[in-house]
């Protein structure tokens, strides 16, 4: 016997309980965990979120049966830099270009065409 709607979703896709807000759409939440970037679609109003956790008041960690959803989701800069290539498929050329050339200049922030310029009194 197959598993209901709302058992497919109650099931984490993995034992972290660090997660990213990624959209919302059609009554979906996606989240995704910042861990080990697994992708979890569930419905919108079944995110049983840590009120706690917001506030930094959790006492349970990451064995909260609640969601720990971050207020701020991580940029793609920052996955890239934490996971590599693989978080760059799917993402437009410009983004990945741009990603690479941030973790090159050791994670300082650059614009299309490139870092930015050192002045005189940076030297």
């Amino acid at each position: 016997m197959g598993l209901t709607e709302h058992e497919k979703h109650a099931v984490h896709p993995c034992e972290h309980n660090d997660w990213d807000d990624v959209r919302t759409r059609n009554g979906y939440k996606m989240l995704r965990c910042r861990v080990c970037q697994g992708r979890w679609k569930l419905p919108s109003q079944t995110v049983p979120r840590c009120m706690d956790f917001l506030h930094d008041r959790c006492k349970e960690g990451t064995h909260c049966w609640l969601l720990h959803v971050n207020r701020k989701k991580c940029t793609v800069m920052e996955r890239y830099e934490q996971f590599g290539d693989s978080v760059l498929e799917g993402v437009a050329p410009r983004i990945q270009k741009k990603a690479r050339r941030r973790a090159e200049c050791g994670g300082l922030p650059v614009g299309d065409d490139g870092p930015p310029a050192l002045l005189d009194e940076d030297v």
